[in-house]
């Protein structure tokens, strides 16, 4: 398919996904997003807020997401096997799943009630899922050719969890240190539910990580870990944080360094994975 033809039929889809996504988020208030209680009175608000631009600012957020999905979904997809429509709705799902959990976690960070986070995250994940299928379609190619499975799948999703959760919580306490108040309400898990969420993000993580491995650019593994950890899982994880920007000032650093901190720890489980699977380092010892 002709290189101008593939970005016209991509931002068709992009638009039809756009339409849905705003009928539900920008112009039903009912299933708008409020932000949490606790967050609005110990945070000021953010510029877009003030100056009445907060709907341009999700509506370019919402843009922003989809053509990311878009460029990294055409980058995995071309040694990814099975049918580019069904490909594209499991790569959408794999994010908007993602986001789900991320919900999940905000909720026990924020204190707001695990119904309005599997709210958020359902309508979050039906947008996603539709953007992801119509991109598949726009983009993808069919590769008949069965997928190579990955040794021991188990190992990579606990490893990346491992990983995630550990980069996290010792990244958030330095942070606490060093940003103070945003930090703290932003990062820091305390309680048990939020460290069993936050581990429930890393878990998907592993998930995506052994779902997506056979569609990976790059050789060396080194290279396919951090393309996957800064790339496609670092993307999507740091741009849910993002939006708290449109909500609240002050707070743009905190949630980078957020993102950067979630996506080392899912590159070093990778790259754990990829060693410890490795046929030379499997000739010595068995994970079985």
């Amino acid at each position: 398919m002709p290189v101008r033809q593939e970005i016209w039929r991509t931002a068709a889809a992009i638009i039809a996904t756009m339409a849905v996504w705003g009928a539900i988020r920008l112009v039903l208030p009912s299933l708008d997003y409020y932000p949490p209680e606790g967050l609005a009175q110990s945070l000021q608000r953010s510029w877009f807020v003030v100056s009445g631009t907060h709907k341009a600012a999700q509506l370019v957020y919402a843009l922003a997401t989809l053509i990311l999905m878009a460029v990294f979904f055409a980058m995995v997809q071309r040694r990814w096997p099975g049918r580019s429509g069904w490909n594209g709705l499991t790569f959408g799902v794999l994010l908007g799943l993602l986001w789900a959990f991320c919900f999940l976690n905000s909720a026990t960070l924020f204190g707001t009630t695990a119904g309005e986070a599997l709210l958020n995250g359902a309508l979050d994940l039906a947008a996603l899922a539709l953007g992801g299928w119509l991109i598949g379609l726009a983009l993808g190619r069919d590769h008949p050719e069965p997928a190579r499975a990955s040794r021991k799948p188990w190992l990579a999703i606990l490893l990346i969890a491992c990983g995630f959760a550990s980069a996290y919580s010792i990244g958030a306490l330095l942070l606490q240190g060093s940003l103070g108040q945003a930090a703290a309400l932003f990062a820091r898990p305390v309680t048990a539910p939020q460290y069993a969420t936050l581990f429930m993000v890393g878990l998907w993580a592993g998930l995506m990580y052994v779902s997506l491995r056979p569609g990976l650019p790059f050789g060396p593994a080194s290279a396919k870990a951090a393309f996957f950890a800064f790339g496609v899982f670092g993307h999507s994880w740091t741009l849910f944080k993002l939006y708290s920007v449109i909500e609240f000032s002050g707070v743009l650093l905190t949630v980078i360094l957020i993102g950067l901190m979630g996506a080392l720890g899912v590159f070093v489980g990778a790259l754990a994975y990829e060693w410890a699977t490795d046929a030379r380092f499997l000739g010595r010892y068995s994970f079985e």
